[in-house]
């Protein structure tokens, strides 16, 4: 009888376990910074699905989001705004949620910012050398709050952001995310598939070029 009862607590020990390892998934939050390129701006000046939202459904699918915060990004900001709302603490009024307490919560958090701030014909070295400055200060202070993965989205060129300064840019931005154990990823060639932009002469990526992203960020996880 003893044997039976130590025999029943054993399988029921497995299979409690068997069920915690193949259906209990840790919930997570899901943080996004950036500018247009994170919110998913479109050539048509409005809001579409960015690679950040295809990020939060694929992990929505096995149920782990916990919080999907986006609203720290907002088309138009720059390198100079984020590392100001970072050090004072920013709040956003429709949660009353704080971003270092945002980032610090983050299991993921993406980084797309520098094609609105950088997307200019006279580009002076002087501003990428602020930018690159601005993206070592801001990364340093988030990893003073998160040490969970965070990933650092490339640039690509535009129609006058020319391929040789966004090679410059990315180099740079490469050595900062080695630097802060960012995960870097790549996208510099995405320019280069014409199904991924809905209008040649605007920079912003359609659904298509944003999916890419994000299954670029999957493949990481």
């Amino acid at each position: 009888m003893k044997k039976k009862i130590l025999l029943t607590v054993i399988v029921a020990a497995f299979l409690t376990f068997f069920i915690y390892k193949h259906v209990y998934h840790e919930r997570m939050n899901i943080v996004t910074l950036g500018d247009g390129i994170s919110t998913g701006e479109t050539a048509y000046d409005v809001t579409g699905y960015s690679f950040n939202d295809y990020l939060r459904d694929y992990y929505e699918e096995t149920g782990t989001v916990e919080e999907y915060i986006k609203e720290f990004s907002i088309k138009g900001e720059t390198t100079e705004t984020l590392k100001t709302k970072i050090s004072n603490n920013y709040t956003l009024e429709s949660t009353n949620t704080k971003i270092q307490q945002a980032i610090a919560e983050a299991k993921i958090l993406t980084i797309a910012i520098g094609m609105d701030e950088l997307n200019q014909k006279n580009l002076k070295s002087k501003q990428i050398d602020q930018y690159i400055e601005n993206m070592d200060k801001i990364l340093t202070v988030i990893r003073i709050y998160n040490n969970k993965d965070i990933f650092l989205i490339s640039l690509y060129p535009t129609a006058v952001l020319n391929k040789e300064k966004v090679q410059e840019i990315n180099r740079k931005l490469k050595e900062l995310s080695t630097k802060h154990r960012v995960t870097y990823i790549d996208i510099e060639n995405i320019t280069e598939n014409k199904e991924y932009f809905f209008d040649s002469n605007s920079y912003y990526l359609n659904y298509k070029g944003h999916r890419y992203i994000s299954e670029q960020i999957q493949s990481f996880l």
